[in-house]
């Protein structure tokens, strides 16, 4: 079997289709140390290609943390990437460990990386060239073996110009773009009927989609890509729209 299949049990299979599998592939052949950066539409699947690379390494039995850089304050995603000693802060009132040190070994996923503040730029591209990260407040240098995967729905030419772009490419990282759903019609059969298997045990239900509908979902363009899919048969489950499914 091989590294891939052994490691990806958490994920269901109907996610691991070959597409997706050759970008993993991509990710595997980059050098260990070089952060990854995973561009695509919002809910194209960024964060399960994270997971599966991460599943495929030798890092796989280590930590995958993921920290979503667009949805905390700056205090809080400052604390969350590098951490900060007892007394950092009026709101300190003990140590915490950041991202980087719970994920040493493994692979720290950071989401939506562009929404990173401008002032904690400089010393997250300071962890990723040197490996060393000073808890906020602290004098104590830490060397970790990390693994950085990050993701945006940001296209190439949009941040050309901001620093965090600009230095990302000074570090050599390697970019991979992940298709949206609508050019990937093939899979729609078999996430929505993953998630129609999902939903019905998860309610109780045994709605079936028709095949007038899995032809409509192949029409559609799926701004929301899977994610949308999923809310898709989800409302279809709960709503038990009778004139879509049967």
């Amino acid at each position: 079997m091989s590294a891939l299949g052994a490691m990806t049990e958490a994920i269901p299979n109907v996610l691991k289709t070959a597409q997706i599998l050759d970008l993993v592939t991509i990710g595997q052949r980059a050098q260990p140390g070089v952060p990854l950066l995973v561009r695509g539409e919002p809910g194209a699947g960024k964060d399960t290609l994270a997971r599966l690379i991460h599943a495929a390494s030798p890092r796989q039995p280590y930590p995958f943390i993921k920290m979503n850089c667009a949805v905390q304050p700056f205090d809080r995603r400052q604390a969350d990437l590098f951490g900060h000693e007892k007394g950092a802060s009026p709101l300190a009132i003990r140590r915490w460990l950041g991202s980087f040190e719970f994920a040493n070994h493994g692979t720290l996923y950071l989401d939506e990386v562009g929404a990173v503040p401008r002032d904690l730029v400089p010393k997250l591209l300071y962890v990723l060239r040197t490996g060393e990260v000073s808890r906020t407040g602290g004098r104590e240098v830490i060397r970790v073996d990390v693994r950085v995967i990050a993701s945006t729905t940001q296209r190439a030419e949009t941040g050309s110009g901001d620093d965090l772009w600009r230095e990302l490419h000074r570090l050599k990282v390697v970019e991979i773009s992940i298709p949206p759903l609508r050019q990937r019609t093939t899979e729609i059969p078999f996430l929505a009927s993953f998630f129609l298997w999902q939903f019905n045990r998860r309610y109780r239900r045994h709605v079936q989609l028709c095949p007038e509908l899995m032809t409509a979902f192949k029409a559609r363009s799926w701004p929301g890509n899977i994610r949308e899919l999923e809310e898709a048969v989800q409302q279809l489950v709960v709503g038990g729209e009778m004139s879509a499914v049967r």
